[in-house]
């Protein structure tokens, strides 16, 4: 949902002209905008006697901060190679948080990490040949 900020001026003018006995369709062509934001308008007036926008809402407050972000960053340091998900259970562990992966993954990308996204395996023992060496080897 994409909110968008009407002007204060433009509040004033959607005010004035209701006030003036235009319709809330005149008042929306004439300033160039929806019959919905005319109506949204005017409906926070009556209610807040006020053209201010309403604050904000909250969300879901992230348990990882201070001192559980520090112990992420040391689990993430002494285990380089596990997962998000591997993380995210060593997390809920240490620290007894309630939390999940996805919280996990925000709260690496605040503190500057990238995502691992499977787990570590053994390197394969036969080595990737480099162009240069490929060029250079000769084939019968």
């Amino acid at each position: 949902m994409l909110v968008v900020i009407t002007p204060l001026k433009l509040r004033v003018a959607v005010l004035r002209a209701r006030a003036e006995g235009r319709t809330y369709e005149e008042v929306a062509t004439l300033l160039g905008i929806g019959r919905a934001t005319v109506n949204r308008i005017l409906r926070l007036h009556r209610e807040t006697n006020s053209l201010e926008p309403r604050p904000r809402g909250g969300g879901n407050v992230s348990p990882i901060h201070d001192h559980v972000a520090e112990l992420l960053a040391k689990l993430v340091a002494e285990t380089p190679d596990a997962t998000v998900a591997e993380l995210a259970e060593m997390l809920m562990r240490r620290s007894r948080i309630a939390t999940s992966r996805s919280s996990v993954t925000r709260a690496l990308a605040r503190l500057g990490f990238s995502r691992k996204k499977s787990p570590s395996s053994r390197r394969s023992a036969t080595r990737q040949r480099t162009s240069n060496a490929a060029k250079n080897s000769v084939r019968s």
